[in-house]
């Protein structure tokens, strides 16, 4: 078994969390622009990742559900002892930080809704 670096393990995070959905949007959380900062440690001979996001709305109401996604599907990584989620604030979100691809998915969803 191949034992993977830091930066193909990030990679595999980047992977996993384009599978996830946001709650609202059908968007993946990664294209909408929601992830700040993705960090892979060495500790003591465990990989910890920790994950630096941010919510559409700084009102949102509990951030459990999405926490519960992103570490389930992040902890699925062979590689992956741990993983945190910190949520921050600052910068605020806004539609400037989506990719191009969750821009077209956003735009291809709200067509779709106009054609129903």
């Amino acid at each position: 078994m191949k034992i993977l670096n830091n930066n193909e393990i990030e990679q595999q995070v980047i992977e996993k969390l384009k599978t996830i959905k946001d709650l609202e949007l059908p968007v993946n959380i990664y294209e909408l622009g929601l992830i700040y900062k993705t960090s892979i440690e060495n500790i003591n001979d465990k990989i910890l990742v920790t994950i630096e996001m941010t919510t559409i709305h700084s009102q949102s109401g509990s951030t459990k559900p999405i926490t519960h996604l992103v570490r389930s599907a992040v902890e699925t990584i062979n590689e992956v002892d741990e993983c945190n989620i910190k949520f921050v604030f600052t910068p605020k979100w806004d539609l400037s930080m989506m990719s191009k691809e969750g821009l077209q998915k956003l735009r291809d969803a709200e067509s779709r809704n106009y054609q129903m």
